[in-house]
């Protein structure tokens, strides 16, 4: 196989990877350009580990739900029956049909994709043909293959990806032999200790297709700069102690060699501080947090796919993939202790929640919107960056690394 080369020069890419005192921003052609998103799906996305989902979703053996992996990949999360998380492709190996498509639809469905779906089962079968599988993915029935000659209906199994599980989240890889995920992100382990997040439940999570390039989405989201001025309207801190408060001040410690997680911890102006214009938590703590966790949020990337911030009540994930150029897909929900959400009027506390954070989404996405079309203009710039925009820097870091790696294979 040639090696993969970049159309966007890779030395045109470099200054946006120096240390943020002296960076730039990306070449615009990198949100833009349709054959260097082509180069990047597959130095980063077809490489490295993608978030699916939480293992809390798939509590019991048999129980399964469906996710597309980078807009074209459908597959399926299940648990087998000795407890294990599968990763698999749901194209059946037949006539490569999507297993888990319903097998009719009205009339104005016709000419929809397939939903995302799940349930519990204690196997799947493809509605053309009733080929089907088991929860590892063997072939476990196929009418009428008896009658071909020289085939073994054991040989065939619908593909398998790598799956780890980290903090409760579910990841895969469409590697062959991906790096071990783990160990790369041993060093945040000890930061997110006191949420205990394997131990927390997801609400049901919400899926949006978005139209703008992947990259512009998580640099937002890790965006210090933007807070105080885009969000200007929602935040008082006359009753702030702002004399501590470190998280917009500070900066991102340095990558360690091989690392996938780019963020940190930082003191903010409010214990127990929320998402919404009080600035109040509107849920109890979560129960292991000591006092000055309280006080305390941590912003996380996993990359190249998820999008952590942790708060005394809860903690908000998203998992972002590319779905073309200019098109990605967001899957979002909210982790809560077991107590929390026995909460009487949890409902109740749950929407006023999420809305809070929709007053910050009613800005950044139409802000997103506008970046992207910017991105396209002939007067897009590579602009220097402020101190505060430490994560595009490292951003920009992780990627090169992945881009050089690319074209040296």
């Amino acid at each position: 196989m040639a090696p993969l080369r970049s159309p966007v020069p890779l030395e045109d890419i470099e200054p946006a990877a120096r240390p943020v005192d002296v960076a730039v921003g990306l070449p615009p052609a990198c949100y833009t350009d349709t054959g260097f998103y082509r180069f990047e799906k597959a130095a980063v996305f077809d490489t490295e580990w993608l978030c699916v989902g939480r293992s809390s979703q798939i509590p019991e053996p048999g129980d399964y739900f469906t996710a597309t992996l980078l807009g074209e990949e459908p597959v399926i999360v299940v648990r087998n029956r000795d407890g294990r998380v599968n990763v698999m492709s749901s194209t059946c190996q037949h006539r490569a049909m999507c297993i888990t498509a319903p097998a009719e639809r009205p009339k104005e469905e016709w000419f929809d994709q397939p939903p995302e779906c799940s349930g519990s089962t204690r196997n799947f079968r493809c509605p053309y043909h009733w080929w089907t599988y088991d929860l590892d993915g063997r072939l476990i029935g196929a009418p009428e293959m008896h009658r071909r000659p020289g085939f073994v209906r054991s040989e065939i199994s619908l593909p398998q990806l790598a799956v780890e599980e980290w903090q409760g989240f579910v990841f895969c890889s469409l590697a062959s032999d991906p790096v071990p995920f783990g160990p790369r992100m041993a060093a945040f382990d000890e930061m997110l200790a006191p949420y205990c997040m394997d131990e927390l439940s997801t609400t049901e999570p919400e899926h949006l297709e978005m139209p703008f390039n992947w990259k512009i989405f998580a640099e937002n989201f890790m965006d210090a700069y933007h807070s105080l001025r885009l969000h200007a309207s929602l935040y008082d801190f006359s009753e702030a102690d702002t004399g501590n408060e470190t998280l917009l001040a500070g900066t991102f410690p340095a990558m360690e060699p091989g690392s996938i997680g780019i963020g940190g911890r930082g003191r903010t102006g409010f214990k127990d501080r929320g998402m919404n214009p009080t600035q109040s938590a509107l849920f109890p703590p979560i129960p292991t947090l000591g006092e000055d966790d309280r006080w305390n949020v941590v912003y996380l990337y996993v990359a190249p796919s998820l999008l952590i911030g942790c708060h005394s009540d809860s903690v908000h994930w998203t998992a972002v993939q590319p779905a073309g150029t200019d098109r990605s897909m967001m899957t979002s929900g909210f982790l809560f202790p077991e107590s929390t959400a026995k909460l009487k009027l949890f409902d109740q506390l749950l929407d006023q929640h999420k809305r809070g954070l929709d007053y910050f989404w009613d800005q950044d996405m139409p802000v997103a919107v506008a970046s992207q079309r910017g991105m396209a203009s002939r007067f897009a710039p590579q602009g220097p960056l402020s101190q505060q925009d430490f994560f595009r820097s490292q951003l920009a870091e992780w990627l090169m690394e992945r881009y050089l790696a690319a074209e040296a294979t």
